[in-house]
């Protein structure tokens, strides 16, 4: 049963080391499959974190306070423009919800990159480019699989790989 969670753990883990485009991964020299799945998997979590709302309650600039009228379960009425807002959005508002949502989906994904990526480089990893080579034989295997995982950990150990491709320096 430990093995089998351990496994599962580290194929979890990993599944953070790359990038879905396959240009870049992560590794160490000589680490091992344990340590490797280990740090990973621990900096996910670490990223994953949030330490501010979720935005829920925000669309097209407004916060989603009510400024006048009462709410109703599944609905709540809210002052706009001089009027009730009963549930008939405009399309400029439901632009503005869309476009701020998306920016603050991305302004998280950079954030759990940033975070990732300051984990990692605290244990010892540095980020590395993938040949083309590489990446087409990454390519080839299942996301998720176990193939998968073992190709990007074979490479993230081999000190010649990172000494050629990496891109950052780990903090020593």
């Amino acid at each position: 049963m430990k093995t089998i969670l351990l496994t599962g753990a580290i194929v979890l883990a990993i599944t953070g080391c790359s990038t879905t485009a396959h240009d870049t991964a992560w590794g160490k020299p000589n680490v091992s499959k344990v340590e490797y799945g280990t740090d990973v998997g621990m900096c996910n979590g670490l990223a994953s974190l949030e330490e501010s709302g979720n935005g829920a309650n925000t669309a097209g600039g407004m916060n989603g306070n009510r400024s006048s009228g009462p709410s109703t379960a599944g609905s709540s009425l809210s002052t706009l423009g001089g009027g009730t807002y009963t549930g008939t959005a405009s399309p400029d508002l439901v632009n503005r919800a869309a476009t701020q949502h998306q920016s603050q989906e991305m302004a998280a994904k950079r954030i759990r990159e940033e975070k990732l990526s300051s984990c990692l480089v605290e244990r010892g990893y540095q980020k590395f480019s993938l040949t083309a080579e590489q990446s087409a034989e990454l390519a080839k295997l299942k996301p998720g699989s176990n193939e998968y995982h073992e190709y990007l950990y074979k490479l993230g150990a081999d000190p010649a790989v990172l000494a050629k491709q990496g891109t950052s320096t780990a903090k020593r």
